[in-house]
């Protein structure tokens, strides 16, 4: 079977065992031609701290090839942090009865150019398009001259979310370490906890499944403090629970958006529901906003403040420094 039979396979896949509609993005070249193949207008290419342990890889005759897409997997997810500003520049779909979907913006990752691609290189924070070419490049590159296996990126049809889709004889997985509807990867490894992120479709030689059992072994679902802290506070004292909760994230120093993202499974997992404010981020080269959450309990308004992290009761008409609605406070075009 030829690379484009792969694909073809895989998208099959992906319908049977995937809600909702996607394509699949292809790195600029090839020929292959469905209505659900899109190329990229992007030069896919590896940063240099991932090329460099893709070249050590490369050499290394001890590991499995999914032992070492694992390497990366774990590299980057160390290494770079979610970019939630995108988020600040989603607009709601006023088409939308149901008022739930968001409509996402081109230029800030998808469709950009040199000027954004160099500015990108003097941080970290990255989004799920540069994240899926990175790691999708990278792959690639391990394969080498086995065209048995491909990476490409996958996304849905309104361009909300990119993954990586690897395809081949042996199996099919998405791959997704930023994935929106949970606790990301990019924050669980940074905590020492298991890699949640990859969906097998197909794994016929059970090598990339037990790839990823390996990789967990030893490593816990959630922090041990947190079970303690939910086992000793959650049933009696909520807050106190949620305080120790944000108590305990901030010994692990993480990132405002792994705090955030972290901090509101735990809030909702008490069925309690959040609102997200943003907080400017000051001195940087950049504006930029994070997240941060905002809940009603027992009569009293309580404030997740992500960047300073900690969480107090406030007053609503207090929070002058927090933005409410994004669409009423846009600013011009950010450059990376």
């Amino acid at each position: 079977m030829d690379r484009d039979e792969y694909i073809k396979k895989f998208y099959e896949e992906v319908k049977e065992n995937v809600e909702g509609d996607y394509k699949i993005i292809l790195e600029p070249g090839r020929k292959l031609k469905e209505d659900w193949i899109e190329y990229d207008q992007v030069k896919w290419e590896v940063e240099e701290n991932i090329e460099e342990l893709v070249k050590e890889l490369q050499k290394d005759d001890t590991l499995s090839f999914e032992e070492k897409i694992l390497k990366v997997y774990e590299k980057i997810c160390l290494n770079y942090i979610y970019d939630d500003n995108v988020l600040y520049f989603f607009k709601r779909d006023a088409s939308d009865i149901n008022n739930i979907k968001y409509i996402a913006v081109d230029w800030y990752g998808r469709i950009v150019g040199n000027t954004w691609i160099e500015n990108r290189k003097k941080h970290n924070r990255r989004i799920c398009y540069e994240f899926a070419r990175i790691y999708a490049k990278a792959i690639n590159e391990l394969l080498g001259e086995n065209k048995k296996l491909e990476a490409f990126m996958v996304g849905d049809k309104e361009n909300l979310h990119y993954v990586v889709g690897l395809t081949g004889d042996d199996y099919s997985a998405i791959l997704d370490l930023d994935n929106f509807n949970k606790i990301k990867d990019l924050t669980r490894l940074k905590l020492g906890l298991t890699l949640d992120g990859i969906t097998i479709l197909r794994d016929e030689t059970g090598k990339l499944k037990d790839a990823i059992d390996n990789y967990n072994k030893g490593r816990l679902v959630d922090l041990l403090e947190m079970e303690e802290a939910k086992n000793k506070f959650a049933e009696n004292d909520v807050i106190k629970y949620l305080n120790e909760v944000v108590k305990i994230l901030k010994s692990y120093n993480i990132d405002s958006q792994g705090f955030m993202e972290y901090t509101r499974a735990k809030v909702e997992n008490q069925g309690i529901e959040i609102e997200k404010i943003w907080k400017e981020i000051k001195g940087g080269a950049e504006k930029r906003y994070v997240r941060c959450i905002l809940f009603d309990f027992d009569g009293k308004t309580y404030l997740i403040d992500t960047v300073e992290q900690e969480m107090k009761v406030v007053n609503r008409e207090d929070l002058k420094e927090f933005v409410f609605n994004p669409q009423e406070h846009q600013y011009p075009y950010y450059g990376g």
